[in-house]
């Protein structure tokens, strides 16, 4: 943030401070803490998120300041275009559960332990990859991501079997990691660092379309040329964008982070760091994901064999849907720096009405039902990212990864869920306990006390502006208070003084007048 009252806090000496009224010169200032942009897009039955929090947009090489401005938008379109994919593969399984199950003739519950393979995946591969790959160039590490996602469609799209075809989605999942790890601080660093919001913002939009379009597009080619051949147009767009990003992005290895002359990037942390209240958002998060998640997971037959949807109407269901998340997540952004938990408390509302629309079975209420969950999920998603980053106790990429796993391991334990449900019960009581674990999400977010919620009330510019105020008004009076003591004891030691002269002057004038008398007595 760039508030003057901030700024001041750090400039020294503090005397000149005091006897002036305009701003200081920013480019003076050493520090500040930035607000972190938090940017999340919901895809089927999930959703990206990015957290851009650090002042430097990550190290920029020789070989990235010397981009040309085209070779650069070609490489940030490169790098949208692989969050499409990567998006859009994610949401696969949801999309294609019915053709899955019946071109490997296994039931859609195990179709649903697909699902469940890959967020665990994410969840184990995403730290482990990050540390092995960050000495790499950009251009080395993403492009070979994009090698190993594309053997790992490949992998998918040749599978006779629900083994090959686990083993493909694990693979895929594990570039999909890396990728997603790492996107932000590449697309930062092809710009100058003002423009760093701006061109991660393009990375979402990548992501946005493929709940939007890639989903419904998976879902009509699913159904009329087989469920493999999205995934051979997965492979074919992952060879593209290993030779794209291969020939686009820099080669030059960034500089050492912990090399002596590199300076350590400074990083923003919660404004209302609290463990025990970030214990809470991952619990809501963890909570409201495994609901989304079991039915979301085998929504496809349940539109078909339940509500009796059409098949040829899913798809529509499907980008009406991501449509709605995508108006719902920049409609409600606004909101979030001051009403963080009212939004997450709405978003479970709106999600409760969708699980209970669903419920019913009714097709036109299945298309409300989609409506409701596409608005309520985006809601949620953009609600829970930023009432985490308020809260986290530690570093933001810290809290935000953490985040990340919560929400990832809802996602991994929603689908097992689901398919034991499927099988014991059917499909019908799907959406009666995804109602009651958002309901029980609720009762955990309508836990957080009145004070924590006035505090959270304050929007976190504003509150590091008031407590930057604050600290310089310490400041000040602590410097009033020695300057002023100092001045006390100068006066103090000045008045001992100038009595003491006195007294020497007073006995020395005394001591002249007696030896005055002295002589006037001899003469007389």
């Amino acid at each position: 943030m760039n508030d003057p009252i901030t700024r001041t806090l750090e400039l020294e000496p503090l005397g000149p401070l005091l006897d002036r009224e305009e701003p200081p010169d920013p480019a003076h200032h050493p520090h500040h803490e930035p607000e972190p942009t938090t940017l999340t897009i919901p895809v089927v039955g999930g959703g990206e998120a990015v957290v851009v929090d650090e002042p430097e947009p990550g190290y920029r090489s020789t070989a990235a300041l010397t981009l040309s401005p085209l070779r650069a938008g070609l490489a940030l379109t490169a790098l949208a275009l692989g969050a499409f994919a990567t998006g859009a593969n994610e949401a696969s399984i949801v999309a294609l559960s019915s053709q899955i199950a019946r071109g490997l003739d296994v039931p859609v519950s195990r179709v649903g332990l697909l699902a469940t393979a890959f967020a665990l995946t994410v969840v184990v591969a995403a730290i482990p990859l990050t540390v092995v790959t960050r000495r790499l160039s950009k251009r080395v590490a993403l492009s070979g991501t994009f090698v190993v996602w594309t053997a790992g469609v490949v992998l998918a799209a040749s599978a006779a079997a629900l083994p090959q075809l686990a083993a493909g989605r694990i693979v895929s999942a594990a570039a999909h990691a890396l990728f997603w790890a790492i996107v932000a601080p590449t697309a930062a660093s092809l710009f100058a660092p003002h423009l760093r919001a701006r061109s991660v913002t393009r990375i979402m939009v990548g992501a946005a379309a493929a709940g939007v379009v890639g989903t419904p597009l998976i879902t009509i080619a699913g159904g009329s040329l087989g469920w493999q051949a999205p995934y051979w147009g997965f492979a074919a767009l992952g060879v593209l964008l290993a030779v794209a990003l291969a020939l686009l992005l820099p080669g030059a290895a960034p500089p050492r982070p912990d090399a002596p002359d590199t300076p350590s990037p400074q990083h923003a942390r919660g404004d209302l760091p609290s463990l025990r209240a970030f214990v809470r958002v991952l619990a809501v998060t963890f909570t409201a994901s495994v609901a989304m998640t079991t039915t979301w997971t085998y929504i496809v037959p349940f539109y078909t064999d339940v509500a009796e949807v059409g098949p040829r109407t899913v798809p529509i269901l499907f980008a009406l849907g991501g449509t709605v998340a995508v108006g719902t997540t920049l409609a409600v952004t606004p909101f979030l720096a001051k009403h963080a938990v009212p939004t997450v408390a709405f978003g479970l509302v709106v999600l409760s009405a969708a699980w209970s629309l669903l419920a019913t079975g009714i097709g036109w209420a299945a298309i409300l039902g989609q409506v409701a969950q596409g608005a309520g999920w985006a809601v949620l998603l953009a609600a829970l990212l930023n009432w985490a980053m308020r809260h986290t106790p530690w570093r933001t990429e810290v809290g935000a990864s953490t985040y990340t796993v919560a929400m990832n391991s809802g996602a991994a334990v929603g689908p097992l869920l689901g398919g034991v449900l499927v099988e014991q019960y059917g499909l019908r009581a799907l959406p009666a306990v995804s109602l009651g674990l958002t309901l029980l999400a609720a009762v955990a977010t309508a836990g957080v006390d009145r004070t924590m919620l006035r505090r959270l009330s304050v929007p976190r510019q504003v509150r590091l502006a008031l407590e930057a105020r604050d600290a310089m008004r310490a400041r000040r009076l602590e410097w009033q208070r020695r300057t002023g003591a100092a001045v006390g004891e100068a006066l103090d030691s000045a008045g001992q003084g100038a009595a003491r002269a006195a007294h020497g002057g007073a006995r020395r004038a005394g001591s002249a007048l007696r030896a005055h008398v002295r002589d006037w007595a001899e003469l007389s």
